[in-house]
């Protein structure tokens, strides 16, 4: 399924991700990354051969960074979903 997120990219905001779960558009997100930087990726939403992550609205063209892994859970809860897969990577994994 392609899906873009904001202005056409894969960028995609908290409230325009729960909108899509709420229309079981989205149902599937993995947590990426290691201690410190962790970013969320909806599984199976592709835009452009790019999956779609999950922005924030200070930055709405760039992947929301978070610090822990509490935060990210706590904000797909708030987006309305109940499961997600973990991916602990080594930083020079992301470079």
């Amino acid at each position: 399924m392609t899906i873009s997120g904001l202005n056409g990219g894969n960028c995609i905001l908290s409230s325009m991700a729960k909108e899509r779960v709420k229309n079981f558009i989205l149902d599937e997100a993995k947590i990426v990354g290691f201690k410190g930087e962790y970013t969320v990726v909806f599984n199976g939403s592709n835009w452009n051969g790019e999956p779609l992550v999950l922005s924030s609205s200070r930055q709405p063209y760039e992947a929301r960074i978070f610090k822990s892994l509490d935060g990210a859970i706590a904000e797909l809860l708030r987006i309305g979903l109940t499961e997600a897969s973990i991916k602990i990577t080594n930083k020079s994994d992301n470079d």
